[in-house]
């Protein structure tokens, strides 16, 4: 009988540092569909929690995740190092395609210059900013982006970051 509580006691922990979660066959059809959805959440949820492990930031992201907003996070100089799954969803861009730019890469011909401007105006001041802009995605078509964007600090007090959480309205 021991052996059955060692296996049972190994195949426990085994499976608690599993990436997926197991499902039963029965809930597969009602379940599996959302599954690689809920993984891509958990998948975003490490990735923020080592960008954000020196923050004072006080808005709980999580949040902005859970309604299926994309969070796009830059360094002080505004190029990308991190961009949630579901940004392929809202623009065809993958996470990957996007690190290391500007969030400008989305801007295009028709991209209202006076948004722009009052964005840069926020982000020269460290100030939070909310504007709805017309964006384009990967394949050229446009669509409008509600974007909340806000400055980053460190506990020391030093600009690190900064956060946007965008929805294609």
């Amino acid at each position: 009988m021991n052996e059955f509580f060692a296996y049972d006691s190994v195949m426990d922990k085994y499976y608690k540092k599993m990436s997926n979660h197991v499902l039963p066959l029965l809930s597969w059809e009602f379940y599996g569909e959302h599954h690689k959805l809920i993984e891509s959440f958990r998948d975003d949820f490490v990735a923020l929690k080592k960008v954000t492990k020196n923050w004072s930031f006080n808005i709980d992201y999580k949040q902005f995740i859970e309604e299926d907003s994309v969070i796009v996070v830059t360094n002080p100089k505004l190029k990308i190092v991190f961009a949630s799954q579901n940004i392929q969803k809202m623009n065809g861009y993958l996470p990957e395609e996007v690190i290391g730019n500007s969030p400008k890469m989305f801007q295009g011909d028709e991209t209202c210059i006076k948004t722009s401007i009052t964005v840069r105006k926020a982000i020269d001041s460290m100030l939070p900013f909310e504007v709805s802009i017309l964006n384009y995605r990967k394949d050229q078509t446009s669509y409008m982006c509600l974007i909340k964007g806000f400055p980053v600090h460190d506990k020391q007090g030093r600009l690190v970051n900064y956060i946007a959480f965008e929805k294609a309205a």
